[in-house]
């Protein structure tokens, strides 16, 4: 650095942390956090047009749509696209995170409460959980484990940038902390535990995209004494987003329900979002527009 040259380095987070590289290097480099791809950028790694004009081209829109789907379920690592047996090389991914990522270097004496806890995390996506209720659900199934060790392997599955928080907007620091909703960094990872997928994925894949471009200012709303319940804020943008895979479910209602409820609750939130699988326009009701949108729209949308 001295001599002016520009050096590179890169590995795995089983050798050195963000935070063991500060250390080591005395702040005299800059940091760049890398996810794996943006739906863009999926598309562009398979050569699919997604611009404007293929949008509005009904064979073009169709080739798109197919891709958003199979990026849902798999996820984006880059190296997944070079495979036709995608799950297998997710599940070596998965492993490799788990025991070298997490365990080896964190000297995990129990892999097997590591794994189950992380099961139990994925189960939970789309709900807030405390290290209690996770706790209660480890123990439930046998494993002996102390709470203070659930603690210290969400942290390190955090720091592995396996998962990530996002805190209720309208609790204390404190529960802020202790009691967040945890997404998987990619769609794939998560699609290994999951039986009844569609609504955990679609979710789970909103998370990661609002994450990538608010990884600081993304919350969810959930208070009882206003009954606003919502999937995403991003309060700094006036913005609140609901997940729904279709609004022909029962659930929709309910959904629509508590973007009207916040609106009222703050009028600063001005754009109110719904994603779902399919279906595109607005809602307008109660004095509120909710702009209902498809995923494949939500994902390539300039945010």
């Amino acid at each position: 650095a001295d001599g002016k040259e520009r050096v590179f380095i890169t590995g795995s987070n089983a050798k050195m942390l963000s935070s063991e590289i500060e250390t080591t290097l005395g702040g005299r480099y800059l940091e760049k956090f890398v996810m794996p791809f943006s739906f863009s950028e999926y598309l562009a790694a398979r050569e699919i047009q997604h611009d404007d004009i293929a949008l509005e081209t009904t064979k073009l829109r169709g080739i798109v749509a197919g891709a958003c789907d199979q990026y849902l379920h798999d996820g984006g690592f880059p190296e997944s696209l070079l495979y036709h047996a995608r799950r297998e090389y997710l599940s070596t991914v998965l492993q490799k995170i788990i025991l070298g990522d997490i365990a080896t270097r964190n000297q995990i004496r129990n892999p097997q409460a590591l794994r189950l806890l992380i099961k139990k995390v994925a189960e939970t996506v789309r709900s807030e959980v405390s290290f209690s209720k996770l706790y209660g659900a480890v123990k439930g199934i046998g494993i002996s484990i102390s709470k203070d060790t659930i603690i210290d392997y969400i942290s390190y599955a955090l720091d592995a940038y396996l998962l990530f928080r996002v805190p209720n907007y309208y609790t204390s620091f404190s529960d802020r902390e202790s009691t967040p909703k945890y997404y998987f960094m990619d769609n794939g990872l998560l699609n290994l535990y999951l039986s009844d997928k569609n609504s955990a994925l679609l979710e789970n894949l909103v998370a990661v995209d609002l994450y990538r471009n608010h990884p600081e200012q993304l919350f969810f709303a959930k208070s009882s004494s206003t009954g606003v319940d919502v999937d995403f804020l991003l309060p700094e943008h006036h913005t609140a987003i609901q997940v729904c895979v279709s609004l022909s479910d029962s659930s929709a209602e309910r959904e629509i329900s508590n973007l009207i409820r916040l609106h009222k609750a703050s009028t600063e939130i001005t754009e109110l979002i719904i994603v779902t699988m399919e279906g595109n326009g607005v809602i307008d009701r109660d004095g509120c527009s909710i702009h209902v949108m498809p995923l494949v729209d939500f994902l390539l949308m300039k945010k």
